[in-house]
């Protein structure tokens, strides 16, 4: 102990070492078992984070089960290479042909041949080019410095919003304007005020003399027979929450035949971390409840009746028949003798294939009944969520280990006290011993020397 190195040099009797002894005497009966209690606490604490993080997992999935948004998700299958169909959750379930198509086309139009196109046109007067689409004008002034790239850059800064020019260069010495309207089926119609310019001088439209190479048109194709026109390759407007597309034309033999339906793949994928959720949430309320005679092992909740009661509510909603004589069994869930749940991936499909609605019904309630995975989800709710009952436990828990600790903190610190004060008096006694001993030893002396001259 420090400050005690020399504690006892007078007794013999009273040293540091006998204080140490007597401490950890102490230690050992007052503080031991509540640090031990502690530590016990901190390993509470983490199986608590686990049983907290594996239920939050699990009720994702009864959640998204138990729910409509997961039953409202739509898969698309018959898509071909002409006809790309995509469907927004919610909509229809439905079947449609689509075949005959012809695409939307936007106009295009090309200028004749010229020999430069960064120097001015010959012989071009001066007035204004003007374009019309959709039923508005767009003006393009020239002159006699006009070049093909100067023409370009003034319709596009005139019109680029709904078209778009520019120069190709088709040859060595060759150059041609394009112009392109942005939407399908909207022509594009050209007027010049320089009609009357003198020759050699020629306007803009003349000069050009443009073509049109691409006229404007609109869609056309059959919807399960029936003849549908549209301005655009994409089209929004025939089924609520349906988008066709039009990629490229249909060859008169080919069909694109169209299947809407709910997406099976996502309900089966949570159907799979539901039962991997399950598995992993009740193996490890397994372990920490355990209590085995066998390995002498407990498990770290085994004195908590409430975690031990969290798998057995839950495996009686999950094993629950319902009004109907259904259960998750129907539909390839199952749990064995020893709580594992399996999923058999055939029975599902063919359970969804043959009755989808059946399984929506049964999986997530009618509007008036609860399915299974509302009740499951109901039971979790119950469990999770800020003041529920895992919040609760949680809160218990640390104030259990406040306790201990203040309890410790206050017992280390008497046991500090008591010692502290101890050491004190084994000093003042070890004094006491350490003068008596000195006088002992000149009274020793006074009796040998007086004894030595009465003998002598």
């Amino acid at each position: 102990m420090a400050g005690l190195s020399s504690l006892g040099a007078g007794s013999g009797v009273l040293t540091s070492a006998l204080i140490d002894k007597l401490r950890a005497a102490d230690v050992s009966s007052v503080l031991t078992p509540l640090k031990n209690k502690i530590a016990l606490s901190n390993q509470k604490d983490t199986a608590d984070k686990l049983l907290n993080s594996l239920m939050t997992t699990f009720q994702s999935s009864t959640s998204s089960l138990g729910g409509d948004t997961l039953y409202l998700n739509r898969e698309v299958s018959g898509n071909t290479s002409a006809v790309h169909v995509t469907a927004e959750a919610g909509s229809a379930v439905q079947d449609f042909n689509i075949t005959n198509v012809s695409m939307a086309k936007a106009d295009v139009w090309n200028s004749t041949s010229l020999g430069t196109n960064s120097t001015a046109i010959s012989n071009l007067g001066t007035g204004t080019f003007t374009i019309t689409l959709g039923g508005k004008d767009y003006a393009v002034d020239y002159d006699s410095n006009s070049t093909l790239n100067s023409i370009k850059d003034s319709i596009n800064n005139a019109a680029s919003n709904v078209m778009t020019a520019s120069v190709l260069q088709v040859g060595t010495s060759s150059y041609q304007l394009v112009m392109t309207a942005k939407d399908t089926n909207k022509a594009i119609t050209f007027a010049d005020s320089n009609t009357t310019a003198a020759l050699p001088q020629k306007n803009l439209a003349d000069t050009l003399g443009l073509t049109n190479i691409q006229p404007a048109k609109g869609a056309t194709f059959k919807y399960n027979g029936i003849d549908i026109a549209r301005d655009t390759n994409k089209i929004t407007d025939l089924a609520v929450g349906v988008t066709i597309e039009l990629n490229q034309n249909q060859a008169a033999t080919d069909t694109a035949a169209i299947s809407i339906t709910q997406n099976s793949t996502s309900i089966s994928s949570e159907i799979s971390l539901f039962v991997n959720g399950y598995n992993s949430l009740v193996t490890n309320l397994n372990d920490m409840t355990k209590s085995s005679s066998a390995t002498n092992k407990v498990g770290i909740f085994n004195g908590e009746s409430f975690v031990k009661s969290i798998s057995r509510n839950l495996e009686n909603i999950a094993l629950s028949v319902d009004d109907k004589g259904r259960s998750l069994v129907d539909y390839g869930i199952s749990v064995d003798k020893h709580g594992v749940m399996s999923l058999d991936n055939n029975v599902f499909a063919q359970k969804f294939v043959t009755d989808p609605k059946g399984m929506e019904t049964f999986f997530r309630g009618d509007g008036t009944t609860g399915g299974v995975f509302t009740k499951l989800n109901k039971k979790m709710t119950e469990y999770t969520g800020y003041h529920k009952l895992l919040s609760n436990f949680t809160d218990q828990l640390a104030t259990s280990k406040k306790n201990l600790t203040d309890r410790y903190d206050l017992q280390k610190a008497n046991l500090d006290n008591r010692y502290a004060i101890l050491t004190k008096k084994f000093v003042a006694y070890d004094a006491i011993i350490t003068k008596l001993n000195n006088s002992f030893a000149s009274l020793k002396q006074t009796i040998a020397a007086q004894f030595s001259t009465t003998t002598g």
